[in-house]
């Protein structure tokens, strides 16, 4: 009963921070503001919603000017919530206070939010200006709450505040959304918008943001509108969305125009649908790999082309079902590169899931093209964290030339970090004399001697 209890009182201290930051950004006055769900919410300056978190609390107002209580919070939280309780006014200083005195962890986080979007539906660019004062994850989180909150209010004036902001990935993505979130109301508007921005990047983005709104109503007009932008830069990435949002509704449909595309445009579009299709039946993406690839000439089926569509299927498929993903990139064309381009983006993936798991696999790969892609993938994913086991699979690739090429790889940079340690791998392989002489190239302030005879290993 006693963990009955606490849980309770901590669940009902959770439900008091919510109305306490609710309450926050609300000022007293009989206005009534539209919630997200369509109904009425009041704004008063009533003091029973106070006395409502007190008693959710189940304490009394003694209690309350104590330390920290049953529900882990101090007094001081409890103190400082009432206040901005009673009213009144969100500030930036206010703000600041608030999150101060927030407990630690996924409580802190839901409470910048929360306040971020609700500030952001009453004053969007103070809100916003605030969220950019923080730094961080924190940044990020409040940035993208306040711009969802005002775009809720006024989508057009988010959206030109964040195409005043800097130029990175993050206000990129941003640009994205308020885009999309502007042409749900008015598409017109929000395009004209996005084509008169003068940063390339934004305007590409922008223009993905209108086109991912238009697909959801006439996704076929939106593809057409991708297809037809002038500049290649813009019209690449809008081209993806289009084909993506439109596959998510009526593959075939979507197929089907891709393939009625020309050169580049349909080739991203054919692996935007692949892609999409890859993410929720990989199996469904495969059948319609084998299927489009069955239809080209000989020649094309192991083209760049083709090589790609196959490894977009199988590094999504390998996120999922490694396994699988192995299994059907097994039976590729060993010719034009297919097979073995896809079975190192399996491994590559196979090694993020389960490392050991991934290496046995590919231990039991017959020696040649195809387990020398996997191995030169391990390489890649363990030459800064583990260096002589990436040394290890360097050396053991079939290829020689390509072999000596990654442990000189691998060399060069352990022994910026642990001269000793590699110059003894190397000391202690098994490589041929050659191999040798060009490694030792790679210890700089020793004469790279070789052997005057080579050892029994190296004959061999």
């Amino acid at each position: 009963m006693k963990i009955n209890t606490s849980f309770l009182l901590v669940a009902a201290a959770f439900f008091a921070v919510g109305m306490a930051v609710d309450r926050i950004i609300s000022s007293p006055g009989a206005e009534d503001v539209p919630a997200r769900d369509g109904a009425a919410r009041p704004r008063t300056g009533d003091s029973s919603r106070s006395r409502s978190m007190v008693s959710q609390s189940g304490r009394s107002d003694s209690e309350q000017s104590r330390g920290e209580g049953e529900d882990g919070f101090p007094g001081s939280v409890r103190q400082a919530l009432e206040e901005l309780e009673r009213g009144g006014h969100m500030d930036a200083g206010t703000a600041k206070r608030l999150l101060e005195l927030a407990p630690a962890g996924r409580e802190r986080r839901r409470i910048l939010e929360h306040l971020a979007s609700r500030w952001g539906e009453r004053d969007g660019e103070a809100a916003a200006e605030w969220a950019n004062s923080l730094e961080g994850v924190d940044r990020r989180r409040a940035l993208e709450s306040a711009l969802h909150g005002w775009s809720e209010e006024d989508p057009a004036a988010a959206a030109q505040y964040v195409g005043q902001l800097p130029t990175s990935e993050q206000n990129l993505n941003l640009v994205h959304a308020m885009a999309r979130r502007w042409a749900e109301r008015d598409r017109n508007a929000a395009l004209e918008w996005g084509a008169a921005q003068t940063d390339p990047a934004k305007r590409e983005r922008a223009m993905g943001g209108v086109v991912s709104s238009w697909s959801d109503t006439d996704p076929a007009a939106a593809a057409d509108f991708a297809s037809s932008i002038e500049s290649n830069f813009e019209r690449d990435r809008v081209l993806e969305v289009a084909a993506r949002r439109w596959a998510s509704e009526d593959t075939a449909a979507a197929m089907a125009w891709a393939q009625g595309l020309s050169g580049a445009d349909r080739q991203r579009a054919t692996e935007s649908i692949l892609r999409g299709v890859a993410e929720y039946d990989p199996g469904r993406a495969a059948t319609m790999y084998g299927e489009l690839t069955a239809a080209l000439p000989p020649k094309l089926r192991t083209a760049h082309e083709s090589r790609r569509m196959a490894e977009e299927i199988a590094s999504v498929w390998a996120s999922t079902s490694p396994q699988e993903a192995a299994d059907w990139a097994m039976g590729l064309p060993e010719s034009g590169q297919v097979q073995r381009s896809a079975i190192g983006n399996v491994a590559e993936r196979w090694l993020r899931i389960d490392s050991m798991a991934a290496g046995e696999w590919i231990l039991q790969l017959p020696p040649g093209n195809v387990r020398d892609a996997a191995a030169e993938r391990v390489v890649g994913s363990t030459v800064q964290s583990d260096p002589a086991t990436a040394f290890e699979w360097a050396n053991s690739l079939s290829d020689e030339g390509h072999s000596t090429g990654l442990m000189r790889e691998v060399l060069h940079r352990w022994s910026s970090t642990d001269p000793v340690s590699a110059r003894s791998a190397l000391d202690t392989s098994s490589v041929s004399f050659e191999q040798r002489r060009e490694l030792n190239e790679v210890f700089l302030g020793e004469e790279a001697s070789s052997p005057t005879e080579p050892n029994v290993q190296e004959s061999e």
